[in-house]
């Protein structure tokens, strides 16, 4: 009898702790905003890093803290591009615009999102809702992406309206130059698309696309010798890019 006794006991402890421990694994998330803010830029730190098991761990606490945390599902939506997962991000994406449509950072993702899935026009309506914002920060980045994307339509009049407008707001901002020496070049107007790329050369050290670019308008100028000049400067800098073999193409 006492052998019963003590076997039950040790049953009833047994499954007491089983019980204890079961409730400890169960995690009971609280909402809590504050700390959800915490775990969004802990995740955003994890994808930079490339640790995404981290992020998405951080990025789903995130989620139950504050169900309403739109930067928490753009967030996710980044790692999602990320991991090349675009229907997943596209969906994020969205579902951080349906929590808060207010949210202009939001709004500023997903239009890039959309120009890189090359649904050029529909990114510029979320720029421009973006841009509507008179506290949002990221004006100049918005109106850039804007005519970057309207380029590729192409839409050379209103991208053109975008990139004057970042210039305006940013007058040394060199990614707004070569853009307008290369609207102005593919338009025919040589004399102010060399303009800008040397106004660009004068801020930024040349890459493969800008020295192939003023070598393309100095050639159009007539001007033969300074277009020889950024030719050599590709070859010997850039020998192996892409910009070198159009080089030899269209010399």
């Amino acid at each position: 009898m006492r052998v019963i006794i003590l076997l039950i006991t040790s049953l009833i402890l047994i499954s007491c702790a089983t019980q204890e421990v079961k409730n400890s694994n169960s995690e009971d998330i609280k909402v809590n905003p504050k700390a959800a803010e915490v775990n969004v830029q802990l995740g955003a730190h994890y994808i930079s890093e490339g640790e995404y098991k981290l992020a998405d761990d951080k990025l789903k606490r995130a989620f139950k803290q504050d169900p309403r945390s739109s930067m928490a599902r753009w967030t996710y939506a980044i790692m999602q591009e990320k991991l090349e997962q675009p229907e997943a991000a596209n969906y994020y994406y969205k579902e951080a615009l349906r929590i808060n449509p207010k949210d202009s950072q939001g709004q500023y993702n997903y239009g890039s999102f959309l120009c890189r899935q090359k649904k050029y026009k529909e990114s510029e309506n979320h720029f421009v809702k973006a841009l509507a914002d008179p506290l949002y920060q990221g004006k100049a980045a918005a109106n850039l992406n804007a005519g970057v994307c309207l380029m590729e339509v192409p839409d050379y009049d209103r991208a053109e309206g975008y990139f004057k407008e970042t210039l305006r707001l940013q007058p040394n901002n060199r990614v707004a130059m070569y853009q307008m020496a290369k609207l102005n070049y593919l338009q025919g107007n040589y004399a102010q698309a060399q303009s800008y790329i040397r106004d660009f050369e004068e801020l930024s050290p040349h890459s493969p696309i800008s020295l192939l670019l003023a070598y393309q308008i100095e050639k159009e100028l007539g001007n033969t010798k300074i277009a020889s000049s950024y030719a050599k400067e590709l070859r010997q800098n850039y020998p192996a890019s892409e910009q070198a073999r159009q080089l030899i193409r269209i010399q």
